[in-house]
Protein backbone atom coordinates (compact mmCIF):
# COMPACT_ATOMS: atom_id res chain seq x y z
CA UNK A 1 0.00 0.00 0.00
CA UNK A 2 1.11 3.15 -0.57
CA UNK A 3 2.68 5.28 2.55
CA UNK A 4 0.40 8.39 3.49
CA UNK A 5 1.80 11.51 3.50
CA UNK A 6 0.94 14.58 5.58
CA UNK A 7 -2.23 16.57 5.31
CA UNK A 8 -1.99 18.72 8.32
CA UNK A 9 -5.39 20.98 7.27
CA UNK A 10 -8.97 20.29 8.46
CA UNK A 11 -11.24 19.09 5.80
CA UNK A 12 -13.13 21.07 3.38
CA UNK A 13 -17.07 20.97 3.23
CA UNK A 14 -19.78 20.66 5.43
CA UNK A 15 -17.81 17.69 7.82
CA UNK A 16 -15.56 19.52 9.90
CA UNK A 17 -15.78 18.47 13.36
CA UNK A 18 -17.60 15.67 15.32
CA UNK A 19 -20.17 16.34 17.99
CA UNK A 20 -18.97 15.68 21.21
CA UNK A 21 -20.92 12.81 23.46
CA UNK A 22 -20.80 9.32 23.43
CA UNK A 23 -21.33 6.43 20.90
CA UNK A 24 -23.92 3.20 20.82
CA UNK A 25 -22.74 1.29 23.68
CA UNK A 26 -21.45 4.01 25.99
CA UNK A 27 -18.18 4.71 24.05
CA UNK A 28 -16.97 8.57 23.76
CA UNK A 29 -16.03 10.30 20.83
CA UNK A 30 -13.55 11.61 22.20
CA UNK A 31 -11.87 8.10 23.42
CA UNK A 32 -12.39 6.41 20.50
CA UNK A 33 -10.64 9.05 18.49
CA UNK A 34 -7.38 9.05 21.17
CA UNK A 35 -7.33 5.29 20.49
CA UNK A 36 -7.87 5.04 16.64
CA UNK A 37 -6.08 7.55 15.41
CA UNK A 38 -1.92 7.30 15.01
CA UNK A 39 -0.52 10.62 13.47
CA UNK A 40 -2.37 13.55 13.58
CA UNK A 41 -3.42 14.12 10.11
CA UNK A 42 -5.30 10.89 10.37
CA UNK A 43 -7.58 12.72 12.64
CA UNK A 44 -10.03 14.81 10.59
CA UNK A 45 -10.55 11.69 8.54
CA UNK A 46 -11.35 9.81 11.30
CA UNK A 47 -13.71 13.08 12.49
CA UNK A 48 -15.17 13.13 9.36
CA UNK A 49 -16.00 9.63 8.97
CA UNK A 50 -17.69 9.56 11.97
CA UNK A 51 -20.27 12.53 11.00
CA UNK A 52 -20.56 10.97 7.60
CA UNK A 53 -22.00 7.70 9.58
CA UNK A 54 -24.20 10.00 11.62
CA UNK A 55 -25.80 11.32 8.62
CA UNK A 56 -26.12 7.74 6.60
CA UNK A 57 -26.15 5.07 8.51
CA UNK A 58 -27.92 3.20 10.69
CA UNK A 59 -25.98 0.77 13.66
CA UNK A 60 -26.86 -2.98 12.48
CA UNK A 61 -26.30 -1.85 8.94
CA UNK A 62 -23.25 -3.67 6.94
CA UNK A 63 -20.01 -1.76 6.10
CA UNK A 64 -16.78 -3.38 3.81
CA UNK A 65 -13.71 -1.30 3.55
CA UNK A 66 -11.76 -2.61 0.48
CA UNK A 67 -7.87 -2.62 0.20
CA UNK A 68 -8.20 -0.96 3.30
CA UNK A 69 -4.24 -2.22 4.39
CA UNK A 70 -3.47 -0.92 7.77
CA UNK A 71 -6.11 1.82 8.32
CA UNK A 72 -7.97 1.34 11.16
CA UNK A 73 -10.68 3.88 10.05
CA UNK A 74 -12.91 0.77 10.06
CA UNK A 75 -12.94 0.83 13.53
CA UNK A 76 -14.92 3.86 13.82
CA UNK A 77 -17.73 1.87 12.02
CA UNK A 78 -17.56 -0.58 14.19
CA UNK A 79 -17.91 1.67 17.35
CA UNK A 80 -21.07 3.15 15.68
CA UNK A 81 -22.62 -0.49 15.88
CA UNK A 82 -21.79 -1.45 12.08
CA UNK A 83 -21.51 -5.14 11.10
CA UNK A 84 -18.14 -4.31 9.57
CA UNK A 85 -15.46 -6.08 7.21
CA UNK A 86 -12.22 -5.09 6.19
CA UNK A 87 -11.16 -6.24 3.44
CA UNK A 88 -7.44 -6.69 1.55
CA UNK A 89 -5.59 -9.17 -0.29
CA UNK A 90 -2.48 -8.70 2.56
CA UNK A 91 -3.31 -11.36 5.04
CA UNK A 92 -0.62 -9.74 7.03
CA UNK A 93 -2.27 -6.15 7.40
CA UNK A 94 -4.97 -8.22 8.37
CA UNK A 95 -3.39 -9.94 11.09
CA UNK A 96 -2.65 -6.68 12.89
CA UNK A 97 -6.01 -5.15 12.55
CA UNK A 98 -7.20 -7.80 14.13
CA UNK A 99 -4.68 -7.16 17.28
CA UNK A 100 -5.21 -3.75 17.13
CA UNK A 101 -9.05 -4.10 17.46
CA UNK A 102 -8.12 -6.76 20.16
CA UNK A 103 -6.41 -4.38 21.72
CA UNK A 104 -9.12 -1.44 20.77
CA UNK A 105 -11.54 -3.08 22.99
CA UNK A 106 -9.48 -4.56 26.01
CA UNK A 107 -8.46 -0.58 26.28
CA UNK A 108 -12.44 0.90 25.40
CA UNK A 109 -14.57 -2.06 26.12
CA UNK A 110 -16.98 -4.15 23.95
CA UNK A 111 -17.52 -1.90 20.94
CA UNK A 112 -21.60 -1.70 19.61
CA UNK A 113 -20.54 -3.06 16.33
CA UNK A 114 -19.18 -6.43 15.00
CA UNK A 115 -15.64 -7.04 12.76
CA UNK A 116 -14.45 -9.45 10.34
CA UNK A 117 -11.52 -9.13 8.88
CA UNK A 118 -11.60 -10.90 5.63
CA UNK A 119 -8.96 -11.60 2.57
CA UNK A 120 -10.41 -10.39 -0.08
CA UNK A 121 -9.47 -8.79 -3.73
CA UNK A 122 -11.95 -5.72 -5.11
CA UNK A 123 -12.81 -8.41 -7.98
CA UNK A 124 -13.99 -10.90 -5.82
CA UNK A 125 -16.96 -8.46 -4.13
CA UNK A 126 -19.29 -10.61 -6.17
CA UNK A 127 -18.06 -13.72 -6.25
CA UNK A 128 -18.97 -16.39 -3.70
CA UNK A 129 -16.53 -15.01 -1.32
CA UNK A 130 -17.63 -11.85 -1.53
CA UNK A 131 -21.48 -10.45 -0.95
CA UNK A 132 -24.91 -10.50 -2.84
CA UNK A 133 -26.13 -8.25 -4.82
CA UNK A 134 -27.82 -5.03 -2.63
CA UNK A 135 -26.76 -6.26 0.32
CA UNK A 136 -23.94 -3.76 1.75
CA UNK A 137 -25.17 -0.53 3.01
CA UNK A 138 -20.89 1.39 3.01
CA UNK A 139 -18.37 0.95 0.80
CA UNK A 140 -15.00 2.66 1.94
CA UNK A 141 -11.95 2.65 -0.26
CA UNK A 142 -9.27 5.24 -0.02
CA UNK A 143 -6.10 4.10 -1.30
CA UNK A 144 -7.04 1.10 -4.20
CA UNK A 145 -5.94 3.38 -7.31
CA UNK A 146 -2.87 5.20 -5.32
CA UNK A 147 -1.64 1.82 -4.26
CA UNK A 148 -0.77 1.09 -7.74
CA UNK A 149 -1.09 -2.24 -8.53
CA UNK A 150 -3.47 -1.89 -11.33
CA UNK A 151 -3.62 -0.47 -14.79
CA UNK A 152 -5.61 2.75 -15.36
CA UNK A 153 -7.31 0.94 -17.90
CA UNK A 154 -8.68 -1.46 -15.47
CA UNK A 155 -10.27 0.83 -13.07
CA UNK A 156 -13.93 0.53 -14.37
CA UNK A 157 -13.58 -3.11 -14.61
CA UNK A 158 -12.93 -2.53 -10.42
CA UNK A 159 -15.12 -0.66 -9.61
CA UNK A 160 -18.19 -1.74 -11.69
CA UNK A 161 -18.56 -4.80 -9.08
CA UNK A 162 -19.14 -1.99 -6.40
CA UNK A 163 -22.12 -1.14 -7.72
CA UNK A 164 -23.41 -4.58 -7.81
CA UNK A 165 -23.04 -5.15 -4.08
CA UNK A 166 -24.32 -1.65 -2.79
CA UNK A 167 -28.01 -1.64 -1.36
CA UNK A 168 -30.41 1.36 -2.38
CA UNK A 169 -29.75 4.24 -0.30
CA UNK A 170 -26.03 3.16 0.48
CA UNK A 171 -22.86 5.31 0.53
CA UNK A 172 -19.62 5.87 -0.74
CA UNK A 173 -16.13 6.93 1.12
CA UNK A 174 -13.41 6.77 -1.25
CA UNK A 175 -10.77 8.97 -3.13
CA UNK A 176 -12.11 11.61 -5.70
CA UNK A 177 -10.13 9.55 -8.29
CA UNK A 178 -11.74 6.48 -7.05
CA UNK A 179 -15.35 8.78 -7.26
CA UNK A 180 -14.67 10.12 -10.71
CA UNK A 181 -14.57 6.26 -12.35
CA UNK A 182 -17.50 4.81 -10.62
CA UNK A 183 -20.05 8.20 -11.52
CA UNK A 184 -19.13 7.26 -15.01
CA UNK A 185 -19.40 3.46 -14.23
CA UNK A 186 -23.27 4.46 -11.98
CA UNK A 187 -24.46 6.64 -15.12
CA UNK A 188 -23.48 3.57 -17.43
CA UNK A 189 -25.79 1.18 -15.21
CA UNK A 190 -28.82 4.21 -14.71
CA UNK A 191 -27.67 4.39 -11.23
CA UNK A 192 -27.84 7.75 -9.50
CA UNK A 193 -25.06 9.47 -7.29
CA UNK A 194 -25.77 11.85 -4.90
CA UNK A 195 -22.53 13.97 -3.72
CA UNK A 196 -22.90 14.50 -0.25
CA UNK A 197 -19.42 16.99 0.26
CA UNK A 198 -15.68 16.00 -0.18
CA UNK A 199 -13.06 16.03 2.85
CA UNK A 200 -9.17 16.44 2.75
CA UNK A 201 -7.68 13.21 2.97
CA UNK A 202 -4.35 11.60 4.22
CA UNK A 203 -3.11 9.84 1.66
CA UNK A 204 -2.62 11.13 -2.05
CA UNK A 205 -5.85 12.85 -2.88
CA UNK A 206 -9.06 13.92 -1.18
CA UNK A 207 -12.05 11.85 -0.42
CA UNK A 208 -15.35 12.28 -1.68
CA UNK A 209 -18.66 11.21 -0.13
CA UNK A 210 -21.09 9.82 -2.34
CA UNK A 211 -24.81 8.48 -1.55
CA UNK A 212 -27.12 5.80 -4.26
CA UNK A 213 -30.39 7.75 -4.89
CA UNK A 214 -32.91 5.01 -4.09
CA UNK A 215 -35.43 4.69 -7.35
CA UNK A 216 -38.18 7.16 -5.84
CA UNK A 217 -36.18 9.80 -5.03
Amino acid sequence: MAAPRRRPSPPVGVFQKSQPGQLPGGVSVEALLEATVSVPWERPVHVARLDFLRRVARPGERSVHIACGLDRLGFIDVAYGLTTILTDTDTASLDILSQQFRELEDRLGPLAGTVECRPLSVEALTAAAGFPPASVQHLTLQNLFNAHLHHASDYPRLLDPLLTVIAPGGSFFLTVSEASVLVRQAQARHIRLARMGEIQGYYDEDVALLQVMRSAE
